[in-house]
């Protein structure tokens, strides 16, 4: 299995209607990506850093899986966009790594 996580910070006067829209976009991932096994979204709490964020897990089975999902439209097209209107690109991250499943 592999696990994708990305945190991305909300520039500033980004409205809470806004962050509610792009956290129902972003949980609209596993249905219009194909390969999705597991997808977790949430606002970060701040009890361990800044509560102005996105915190995503995303599960695959498969590298390919992980692969199509970089690189589907709705990923690309729709979510980056909002990345850039949004968000601090400079302080986003993503890293995988892989895990067994049990």
């Amino acid at each position: 299995m592999i696990r994708h996580i990305f945190i991305g910070t909300f520039k500033d006067g980004v409205s809470r209607e806004t962050k509610q829209s792009i956290l129902t976009d972003m949980q609209a991932m596993k249905e219009k990506i194909p390969g999705i096994t597991s997808q977790q979204v949430g606002f970060s709490t701040g009890w361990a850093g800044p509560e102005n964020q996105i915190v995503m897990t995303v599960d695959f089975c498969r590298k390919e899986d992980f692969d199509v999902y970089m690189d589907h439209p709705y990923h690309r097209d729709h979510v980056d966009k909002l990345g850039t209107e949004y968000f601090d690109r400079s302080t986003f991250v993503a890293a995988q790594f892989e895990f067994q499943d049990q």
